[in-house]
């Protein structure tokens, strides 16, 4: 019997998907829906650990606006590239599926405008790309 986990995929042209991935080869499945060699996690609130491609700097990804918005709005002001996926972590560190809440946590967050303090704390972090800051300073 194969178990899944469900996951949520974040391009960063602002398409999210989701999708079931083989608990046997996790990491194998992260690594193919990133698109990326190797990985990092970006642990959020809420149990939910986000990977990313951990060279999206240097290896030219695209900046994923929309999985650094989420990063900064549960709690991790960091700045992602490339697409990124969103798993649940246990106490123990185990990668699970999201739950229904987390999944509609992500959803809304993704979904709604960044407050005032979100906005400036993701144009600090966003300082050194000033077209998207001025974007930002627009909504």
């Amino acid at each position: 019997m194969t178990t899944t986990i469900r996951s949520v995929t974040i391009n960063p042209t602002d398409t999210i998907t989701t999708h079931a991935l083989n608990a046997a080869s996790i990491g194998a499945d992260i690594a193919a829906a990133i698109g990326c060699g190797m990985f990092d996690v970006v642990g959020l609130q809420d149990d939910i650990d986000l990977f990313v491609d951990d060279e999206g700097l240097i290896n030219g990804s695209t900046l994923n606006l929309p999985a650094t918005v989420l990063a900064h709005l549960l709690g991790r002001p960091t700045v992602i590239f490339g697409t990124a996926v969103a798993v649940r972590v246990t106490p123990d560190g185990e990668t699970v599926g999201l739950t229904d809440a987390q999944l509609a946590r992500i959803q809304e967050s993704l979904a709604q405008k960044p407050d005032a303090g979100t906005v400036d704390a993701l144009v600090e972090s966003l300082s050194p790309f000033p077209t998207v800051v001025s974007m930002l300073r627009n909504i």
